[in-house]
């Protein structure tokens, strides 16, 4: 097997890069644990370690997703898309504001939890390095930041919901490839 070919800028094949599958899952993987972690919290008291330990968690998962958002933008943009399945311009179109909505959220979420965090005056270790403030101490800021973030997360299970329900759909009512594009299998890459 050509090892150049596993690393083309641009693939022909009908799947997507193993490099953006490896990030939608792992993506998958850690939003998955961050939305567990926060429903976890709620069930510790206020203050106590579990439910402190919870919303560290949850926030270095936040980090981790988007960092890992960013990177998959970037590998994207490096490996493209294989091409639509769908010549529905309604579905091509669905599809894309579906993958927009998908990634504004991942991108604005974890943004929006460093502002009501400083907002509330505490610290944002960043991977452990404690951010600079962003914003001042200000507890009406905290407030709409904090329901907005908890808004787009519960907005997020939707989203999901809806983003596997339609892979699903495909799968077995459309009978189309649009969920084997997205599985890693290495017999793929001889296609």
């Amino acid at each position: 097997m050509n090892t150049h070919y596993l690393f083309c800028v641009h693939m022909t094949i009908q799947r997507y890069h193993p490099v953006l599958i490896f990030f939608h899952w792992f993506i998958f993987l850690l939003v998955v644990l961050a939305l567990a972690s926060i429903e976890l919290k709620a069930q510790f008291i206020k203050g106590s370690p579990p439910r402190e330990l919870c919303k560290t968690i949850h926030g270095y998962l936040g980090q981790l997703i988007l960092i890992s958002v960013v990177l998959r933008l970037f590998a994207k943009y490096y490996f493209g898309n294989p091409p639509s399945i769908s010549a529905n311009r309604v579905m091509t179109l669905l599809r894309k504001v579906m993958h927009t909505l998908l990634y504004c959220l991942l991108l604005t979420l974890p943004i929006l939890g460093v502002i009501f965090l400083q907002a509330g005056n505490k610290p944002v270790d960043w991977l452990g390095w404690e951010l600079p403030n962003l914003i001042q101490s200000n507890p009406a800021v905290k407030k709409t930041f904090k329901a907005a973030h908890e808004w787009l997360g519960n907005a997020l299970y939707y989203v999901i919901g809806l983003h596997a329900f339609s892979a699903i759909w495909q799968h077995f009512v459309l009978k189309n490839d649009t969920l084997q594009r997205m599985l890693y299998r290495h017999s793929s890459l001889s296609e």
